[in-house]
């Protein structure tokens, strides 16, 4: 007796009986020719039809992207927000369809390995860095025509593309660049990020592959990675940052107004990630949208006065690092704070560096600034 297979293929029988109608074509198969009355299969011929000639050697599989694309899904996708569902289940289906997106996370992925294995430095760094200038030349062209069919695209394109600048470190080049050195080139990124945003509209960005908009709440499922990190809670920021409002009241620099109004979109920052001290927040970090709300709000001409490196912008974006560290959760962003901080503390006018003193203490540098008489 023939034990049962699961799932095997169905057996034939071996004897086939003649019926009226169309012929039975046989000569695909071997008969024994011994049968009498009926024709009896012994054994099936396979035929695979073979071309004739191959013309080319089928291409190599690029494993390299094959093992960014796994790692981003199994791991970077869980890093870069708290809807994983959104980067690890929707923004890849939105990749197949746009090659510059899917560029862009394996850039993401060949940063993010950098960071966890020292050994594959140097090789996902070269990756990361073709991907993302590909990616990049593509996306440039496409912004000033932005349609509502390729918006979601655009919008993952420039949030990943300012992602990646945040993770890849910064490089000064010989010459000197204020804004790298400083700490906000990614400024410009960032604006990336407006442009679609404003000329969309969130509803049809967060439409298609990445829908449904409002984003559904995340529910159950996986555990968010991030959630692990402890937050510091509430800082007394009021009275550091309501001095400011005395230093720009006797500001005699050109535009002072909009200093002004850079602090009071600053201050509403601060309240909405820290609190106040009658009703302080406990969990501060990882709010991005608010964060980076500030640098949304302000005029370009701000980051003129940065590089002009007028002491109240210096001073307005050394408080704004305080912030920044705040998203120091993400892999992406770490070390950011201190960077700003020490660039700001370089080129700021030396009677001025009293005035970032608390920043830096926020961020760890402890060490009290001195004034220095030189330049």
């Amino acid at each position: 007796m023939v034990p049962e297979v699961p799932n095997a293929l169905p057996v034939v029988a071996t004897t086939l009986a003649r019926k009226r109608g169309r012929p039975l074509k046989i000569d695909k198969w071997i008969l024994n020719s011994e049968a009498s009355g009926h024709k009896t299969i012994t054994e099936p011929r396979l035929h695979f039809p073979m071309p004739k000639k191959i013309a080319d050697p089928s291409p190599p599989l690029n494993t390299k992207d094959l093992e960014l694309l796994h790692h981003y899904i199994t791991n970077t996708s869980l890093t870069l927000g708290d809807d994983v569902v959104l980067w690890r289940d929707k923004v890849p289906r939105l990749a197949f369809e746009y090659p510059y997106v899917l560029r862009l996370l394996l850039a993401m992925s060949a940063l993010h390995q950098t960071r966890l294995h020292a050994h594959v430095s140097i090789v996902s760094q070269q990756l990361a860095t073709a991907h993302h200038n590909m990616a990049l030349r593509e996306v440039t062209g496409l912004l000033p025509a932005i349609s509502g069919k390729d918006c979601s695209a655009l919008y993952i394109a420039t949030v990943l593309i300012c992602n990646y600048h945040f993770a890849k470190p910064p490089v000064i080049d010989n010459e000197p660049d204020m804004v790298e050195e400083i700490g906000i080139a990614w400024w410009f990124v960032f604006r990336g990020v407006r442009y679609v945003v404003d000329s969309m509209g969130m509803e049809a960005i967060f439409s298609g592959h990445i829908g449904p908009f409002p984003p559904e709440a995340p529910g159950g499922g996986l555990a968010d990675p991030l959630k692990a990190t402890i937050d510091n809670g509430y800082i007394p920021w009021e009275r550091p940052l309501a001095s400011l409002a005395v230093l720009f009241s006797g500001s005699n620099t050109p535009g002072s107004e909009s200093l002004v109004v850079a602090s009071e979109a600053l201050i509403d920052c601060y309240r909405e990630v820290y609190g106040t001290a009658d009703k302080p927040e406990y969990r501060t970090h990882g709010k991005t949208h608010v964060v980076m709300r500030w640098p949304w709000v302000l005029e370009d001409d701000f980051v003129g006065k940065v590089q002009n490196l007028v002491p109240e912008a210096l001073i307005l974006l050394a408080y704004f690092a305080v912030l920044v560290q705040t998203l120091e959760r993400f892999w992406y962003m770490k070390g950011w704070a201190q960077h700003m901080i020490m660039g700001i503390e370089k080129k700021l006018d030396p009677a001025y560096l009293q005035w970032i003193q608390w920043p830096r203490n926020q961020i760890g540098l402890e060490r009290t600034v001195e004034r220095s008489t030189t330049t």
